[in-house]
């Protein structure tokens, strides 16, 4: 009976040394910025006596970490042989809200398809680059339209560029973007430009009828911020400003007749 019984643990024994082992070979990128990817490669070894068959793994999918929607929640890895392992990698998106510094990831996997899941975690180091600006239009005069940059969010912003791009209603004459340099935290800072009415175009809206005259006293003006993040990225941030083009008109003609007087 006592030989039996100890056939038995030896068995049972022999069982449990058949076990797999997940290890995080590696992630990128190192810091991972939130709301950005994050590609982590596992390493599921197979330290038991034998091969190990229908291995999965999957991501415990906690804030700020998740699998973008269709993606296939879990792994199954029919074959790993004894003494060997497989390398498998999986793309986790990063919450635009997650906290700044280390947020643990756990993953979840089991040595068949009847085990129990285990779990091991990490801690993937999270940073925020991003920054905000606030776009408002400052001063229109004579000399031009004049619009206040100024960065809300609190990271800097390198080599900053302001332009107005190609749009339906307005025209840029001279130039269409201004080199700003950087812009710290709570810095701002003003650009100006010559902006005229497209001719009847401002008037009119995509099926051709005319505006009433509330509609057309008051336009979109599309303004272009790029800068480039402390983490060397080039970013791109599209604002709108209200404008008035009666009264960019009014100072157009303004100009005109002096220009006339003078000659």
């Amino acid at each position: 009976m006592k030989r039996n019984i100890l056939i038995l643990v030896m068995i049972l024994s022999v069982g449990l040394v058949n076990a797999i082992d997940l290890t995080v070979d590696n992630y990128y990128p190192v810091p991972v910025e939130a709301g950005d990817y994050v590609n982590v490669w596992l390493k599921v070894s197979n330290k038991g006596s034998s091969d190990a068959e229908d291995t999965s793994l999957r991501i415990k999918q906690d804030y700020p970490f998740s699998l973008d929607p269709g993606e296939d929640g879990e792994i199954v890895i029919k074959k790993i042989e004894q003494g060997s392992f497989t390398l498998q990698k999986i793309k986790i998106r990063v919450d635009a809200g997650a906290k700044e510094g280390d947020n643990k990831i756990t993953f979840q996997y089991k040595d068949c398809k009847n085990c129990e899941w285990k779990e091991k975690g990490i801690y993937i180091i999270v940073v925020e680059s991003q920054t905000t600006f606030d776009v408002v239009l400052q001063e229109l005069n004579a000399e031009g339209v004049f619009i206040a940059v100024a960065n809300i969010g609190k990271n800097p912003a390198n080599a900053v560029t302001v332009s107005i791009p190609e749009q339906e209603n307005f025209k840029t004459e001279l130039v269409s973007a201004s080199i700003i340099g950087n812009l710290e935290s709570g810095d701002y800072t003003l650009v100006g430009f010559k902006i005229i009415p497209k001719s009847e175009q401002s008037q009119k809206d995509l099926s051709g009828k005319e505006k009433t005259n509330a509609e057309s006293s008051r336009d979109e003006l599309l303004v272009q911020v790029h800068y480039t993040d402390p983490l060397g990225i080039r970013r791109k941030i599209l604002k709108t400003i209200t404008l008035n083009p009666v009264s960019l008109n009014k100072f157009s003609s303004r100009n005109e007749m002096m220009s006339g007087k003078s000659n």
